[in-house]
């Protein structure tokens, strides 16, 4: 498959805007999920009077909510611009190994 410019620059555009929504709509779920959880605001993390157990606790609900929703919206993404377009997405490969 050859992919032109104009392919790869409205990928970049069509992912980048679906993911930047995506994690504005995760984070929002992240502190409702704190609220109902905890009864309480969700912490700031660099507040010195913040517990290090809540800060790390926080840190981590935020990382994971917002990193799995990235993972799942770009899968999302790249489905859709197969079906509209008929050719794969023009994702960069990424293979990590442990």
């Amino acid at each position: 498959m050859v992919v032109n410019f104009s392919n790869k620059l409205l990928w970049a555009l069509y992912s980048a805007i679906v993911t930047a929504v995506g994690a504005l709509a995760s984070k929002k779920a992240v502190d409702g999920a704190w609220q109902f959880v905890t009864g309480d605001e969700p912490p700031e993390p660099n507040d010195p009077a913040t517990p290090t157990s809540e800060a790390v606790a926080w840190v981590l609900a935020v990382t994971l909510g917002v990193g799995l929703s990235s993972v799942l919206l770009n899968r999302f993404a790249a489905r859709r611009w197969q079906k509209f377009t008929g050719e794969p997405s023009p994702v960069r490969q990424v293979n990590l190994r442990f």
